[in-house]
């Protein structure tokens, strides 16, 4: 049995759903895993009652044109898998009830048991799509309004500028596709003319979820900055949405389907569970790396039988020098070099300790941006920006007397409440510079902290408060 179908079932006969009967579908070109269909007549009908057919549609029996091949590891068992043997392709044998291609659509749908469903998705390399990251971005507020919308590869600089409105970005996808890492520069002139607005800064932002990264002004002076990015499918169909499953509510998208599934538990009996944590690649070549860094005996064991192929690596030493507590001589943590799932043996408490680490280590973790605000009364300033990075506004003029900067640098502690902040502010009142201050504090989350007061010239006292948060939701 090849290590994807293990894997398979590792995630179905968890769920309790091994038998359950599905239909799936992946919005993928044909031609990519099925170059012949074409060779036969489409089928006279659909190949069983499903929201994924209407009715005219031509479609098209893959059973016997896909390569039904997945990589595999030539002589498992009995070479030695430490020393990372090459990779290979084995044929198999797909046992799902259909697999078609839906022209209408231009989705390849399939119907079986989950394992099938699963084994089909890899077999389709669905993971190996090429894909392109969207990047919106939004000027609201004051004056016409002004938005974009540029593609760029991941990792690579792109640019557009259009209505006045530059936007010079840099983004990078997480492997999992739920985070984009962005380096933003967005300038556009005032309405007036007579200066220009410019943000620069950096955020990892969710896929497809709109965030608010500037501002400044009060009231009907007021802008907001907001941007998105969304990792797409070269025909720009959403990543998250090019995969969908029937249910008795209809069709909906099924953004985690495949191997990017989330940790099981089963209990053993009264105070032993079995815990499964499934890794992304990158994250698994680190405990990879440490466990052969530490030679010993391959982990066995009768209740890891049925849930994947020996041997396991074990890794019990490094969990333990991370903190994770093992309370009992035949607990034990091991790992599978071939599908870098995680498998850990022991009571509910070491469990609780070890799925916390496996996420704290989990390849595209979303770490929301760090959100510094000023009030309203010292010009309403705004910035997000990442952990222990400089971003800033400037408003640029050719007179001195009309350029404005607000410059933070916020660095969050390790408890995630306590934060250290560098900063430059032009305290504002209405679009007038009135004053600045620039000095180091400590912040808490949540809490406004006065940095600073004085006699405005009307005569009145100013008082400038900041505020450290999440970003504003969109």
């Amino acid at each position: 049995m090849s290590w994807l179908r293990v894997l398979m079932i590792l995630f179905c006969a968890a769920a309790g759903i091994a038998r359950a009967s599905i239909t799936a579908a992946w919005k993928i070109p044909v031609e990519r895993v099925a170059p012949s269909y074409a060779d036969a007549p489409p089928l006279a009908k659909p190949p069983g009652d499903s929201a994924f057919f209407q009715p005219g549609d031509k479609i098209w029996d893959l059973s016997k044109c896909i390569y039904w091949n997945v990589l595999d590891f030539a002589g498992v068992g009995e070479s030695d898998l430490s020393n990372g043997p090459a990779p290979g392709e084995v044929k198999i044998d797909w046992k799902g009830d259909w697999i078609v291609w839906n022209s209408r659509s231009g989705m390849i749908v399939a119907r079986g048991s989950w394992h099938d469903v699963l084994v089909a998705e890899q077999v389709l390399r669905c993971d190996e799509l090429p894909k392109v990251i969207r990047t919106r971005i939004e000027v609201k507020g004051t004056g016409k309004p002004r938005s974009l919308s540029l593609i760029s590869r991941s990792g690579e600089k792109a640019s557009l500028e259009m209505n006045e409105l530059l936007a010079e970005v840099e983004t990078t996808s997480s492997s999992d596709g739920n985070a984009c890492d962005t380096q933003f520069f967005v300038s556009w002139p005032a309405e007036d003319s007579h200066w220009t607005w410019e943000v620069k800064t950096a955020v990892t932002l969710g896929n497809g979820s709109p965030c608010q990264i500037a501002c400044q002004g009060t009231k009907d002076q007021r802008w907001e900055l907001v941007v998105s990015t969304e990792e797409e499918l070269m025909d720009g169909t959403p990543s998250k949405e090019f995969c969908w499953v029937e249910t008795p509510d209809g069709l909906r998208a099924w953004s985690n389907s495949g191997v990017r599934g989330k940790p099981l538990r089963k209990q053993l009996d009264a105070n032993r569970w079995l815990g499964i944590y499934p890794m992304a690649k990158g994250s698994a070549s680190h405990f990879l790396a440490e466990a052969r860094s530490r030679p010993g005996p391959d982990v066995t064991g009768p209740e890891l039988a049925e849930w994947t192929r020996m041997p396991l690596l074990n890794i019990r030493p490094v969990l333990e020098e991370r903190g994770v507590a093992f309370r009992n001589e035949r607990d034990c943590a091991c790992i599978d070099p071939l599908t870098g799932t995680a498998f850990v043996l022991a009571d509910q408490v070491t469990q609780d300790l070890a799925e916390y680490l496996f996420a704290s280590v989990l390849d595209g973790e979303l770490v929301p941006p760090i959100w510094i605000e000023t009030n309203p009364e010292s010009g309403g300033w705004g910035l997000a920006s990442r952990s222990g990075e400089r971003a800033e506004i400037r408003r640029s003029s050719s007179d001195p007397g009309n350029q404005l900067l607000f410059r933070s640098e916020a660095t969050e502690g390790g408890d995630g409440v306590i934060f250290d902040l560098g900063y430059a502010i032009d305290v504002v009142s209405g679009d007038v510079k009135i004053g600045k201050l620039e000095a180091n504090t400590t912040l808490t989350k949540d809490k406004p902290q006065v940095i600073g007061s004085g006699t405005a010239p009307d005569g009145k006292e100013v008082k400038v408060t900041v505020t450290v948060s999440k970003p504003p939701s969109n």
